[in-house]
């Protein structure tokens, strides 16, 4: 219920952090983004919604993908020899992803 003439503050780190929409909230997993069927609409707000969404919202977003960009064209990306793979029902590594990463060229 909102009153006339009153402040009211949305606490969206109280949805975050809500164990009904998000399971262990506190553990990085973003795999729990990957259905987004299972999610309820706007319980995730890090940039808010609608007509007055953050402009940090694609400024992210496109900072993010110029990362990958310099990442992926600057550098040579290697699997480590030691590298061992278990079938989950996919072929996944083992021990994680280890890598060895060299700079091709200078940023």
């Amino acid at each position: 219920m909102f009153f006339c003439n009153s402040s009211d503050i949305l606490g969206l780190t109280m949805t975050h952090m809500d164990n009904n929409i998000y399971p262990e909230p506190s553990k990085f997993d973003p795999n729990r983004f990957e259905n987004q069927a299972s999610v309820p609409p706007y319980s995730f707000a890090a940039f808010g919604g609608g007509p007055r969404m953050c402009p940090g919202n694609e400024f992210a977003r496109i900072e993010i993908l110029i990362t990958i960009h310099y990442l992926v064209t600057r550098f040579t990306w290697k699997l480590c020899a030691d590298t061992s793979f278990c079938r989950d029902p996919m072929p996944v590594p083992a021990k994680g992803l280890p890598l060895q990463i060299q700079q091709e060229k200078p940023l």
